[in-house]
């Protein structure tokens, strides 16, 4: 049994080294032939609520609308990154590794219940 397993170690290391120093030959080099040029197809824009309810919204409304939203999306995430750094600037060592288990655990509990959510899902199938 002993001799079985040292063999396939001796087999599985034998093939790693072999991978490590194997020497891949240079890639071919890829000529990309010139392509016609495509027109450019007005691009969809989705809007959010309740902006997207107005149906008489003309393209360049929808296109200032969504970059008014984008730019409000930006400033949000700027704030909020932010108000973490600030915050975990009061907090000590102790308490900054006490929130980063905190963290982890809540993950694990929303993970392991999405994993019941679909259990529980799959078991109410109706039987064909």
């Amino acid at each position: 049994m002993k001799l079985n397993r040292s063999l396939l170690a001796l087999l599985c290391s034998g093939m790693l080294a072999a991978a490590v120093y194997a020497e891949d030959a240079p890639a071919p080099e890829k000529k990309e032939a010139p392509k016609a040029e495509k027109k450019e197809k007005p691009k969809m824009i989705r809007l959010t609520l309740p902006y997207s309810l107005i149906e008489s919204l003309t393209p360049e409304q929808k296109e200032q609308i969504n970059k008014i939203h984008q730019a409000a999306l930006e400033e949000t995430k700027k704030i909020k990154d932010k108000e973490e750094a600030d915050s975990m600037a009061v907090l000590t060592a102790a308490q900054k590794e006490e929130l980063e288990k905190a963290l982890e655990k809540q993950k694990a509990e929303k993970k392991g219940a999405a994993g019941d959510h679909k259990k529980s899902a799959a078991s109410t199938k109706p039987a064909e």
